[in-house]
Parts: structure tokens; C-alpha cells; sequence
């Protein structure tokens, strides 16, 4: 790295505008997922919830 604290300072915020920018293109692009992953995730979690009550039902008790 320069030893220079203007260079620096004028790299870091070269790689931090680069990475903001390249964020806000992929977000651009792929915002018609968001509402899809959104309500398959509500639909795990769903799913995952009935299937714990499901074994805690079937599941008899434990012997020691």
C-alpha cells in the first residue's frame, strides 16, 4: 500500500463508490425476486413449523 495518506485514503473510497455502485446494479436487476424469496421463506418457516408439531404429536413418551 502507498505510504502516502492522501493515496489511500483516495483508493479506499474508489473501492467503496466501486462497491455501492455494483450493490445498486445487482439490485436493480434482480428486485423481481425480492417478493418471490420473500414468500418461499414465509412458506419454510410455515412448513418447517408443522412439521415440528407433527413429530412432537407423533413422537410417544420417552422411556428412561
Amino acid at each position: 500500500m502507498p505510504e502516502n495518506r492522501l493515496m489511500y485514503l483516495g483508493f479506499v473510497l474508489i473501492v467503496a463508490a466501486v462497491s455501492v455502485w455494483l450493490g445498486a446494479e445487482l439490485t436493480r436487476r434482480i428486485e423481481w425476486a425480492v417478493r418471490y424469496v420473500g414468500g418461499a421463506g414465509v412458506v419454510l418457516v410455515v412448513l418447517g413449523v408443522a412439521l415440528e408439531f407433527w413429530k412432537a404429536k407423533n413422537a410417544g413418551p420417552k422411556s428412561p
